[in-house]
């Protein structure tokens, strides 16, 4: 059985990406911050299949916690065919009033962490001759969004990330991948690290946030469509770079990634498409 770790599995789309790998075959390394705070959801899957599901701790932005929860995986099941770089923190806020602590925390969590693992497994699958490696970018990895520089500013740096990757590891059997969701309901928003405006950028930010709020309202709920976007950048024989879902929410986007596709050599996958 192929094995995967996946990180921030605590809620949204870590949790629904751990039960749908489970329920296809995988053996899986579930990871967060405090696994005993699993859904109910999780745990029962792992009483149901002890040899199979298991938690283990991490936070990304720790190099210790990443390099344990690695060989954790590695120790039990003996390889790692997946690595999901889902773990992820947003943030909204003017580029005048996020200080540089705050842009540090966005890289730690949202850049550093994804590839310091991706350079912790790459020995493992290469010498397995083969993985994938999936890093959860989102919409505005490709977006130039006010008041979200920094969060912006750290999917795009892990979306060229991983296109460099995947050129220099396709010779060794390992693929870097881009899972890009658009506007789904998640606890992100819950756990953003948000700033609230200076005077100059008050009547921006009021409109902005209102908007935001707005399009969140109506995000679906029903995340099948990320799912099966990263279950075929698992699976398919030649994965393309990017596997945006949901992306149909924003009318703007599909232009947008289809200028991208000449980056890919295979074209682009629009999963969850209406």
């Amino acid at each position: 059985m192929p094995v995967v770790l996946i990180t921030g599995c605590s809620s949204g789309f870590g949790e629904a990406l751990a039960l749908a790998f489970a329920t296809h075959g995988y053996r899986v390394v579930a990871t967060l911050r405090k696994p005993e705070a699993a859904s109910p959801k999780l745990k029962a899957l792992a009483d149901e299949k002890p040899d199979d599901f298991l938690f283990a701790s991490l936070d990304v932005a720790s190099a210790a916690s990443r390099k344990a929860a690695v060989d954790f995986a590695v120790t039990r099941f003996g390889r790692l065919d997946v690595l999901i770089n889902n773990a992820g923190v947003g943030a909204r806020g003017a580029f005048e009033d996020t200080p540089e602590s705050q842009w540090r925390t966005m890289f730690d969590t949202n850049l550093f962490g994804p590839l310091e693992l991706s350079r912790l497994v790459l020995p493992i699958m290469r010498a397995q001759g083969g993985g994938r490696i999936i890093n959860v970018t989102s919409v505005a990895a490709v977006l130039k969004t006010p008041l979200m520089a920094a969060y912006c500013a750290s999917k795009h740096a892990l979306d060229t990330a991983t296109a460099a990757l995947d050129i220099e590891a396709r010779g060794f059997g390992v693929r870097a991948i881009c899972l890009m969701p658009g506007p789904f309901k998640t606890a992100l928003p819950q756990k953003s690290l948000d700033r609230e405006a200076s005077a100059p950028y008050a009547a921006i930010a009021a409109h902005f946030n209102a908007t935001f709020d707005a399009m969140e309202a109506k995000a679906p709920e029903d995340l099948t469509p990320v799912i099966d976007a990263a279950l075929a950048a698992a699976t398919d024989a030649d994965p393309a770079l990017r596997y945006p879902a949901g992306v149909d929410a924003i009318p703007i986007l599909p232009p947008i990634l289809q200028a991208l596709a000449p980056l890919q050599p295979i074209g682009l996958h629009l999963t969850g498409q209406g």
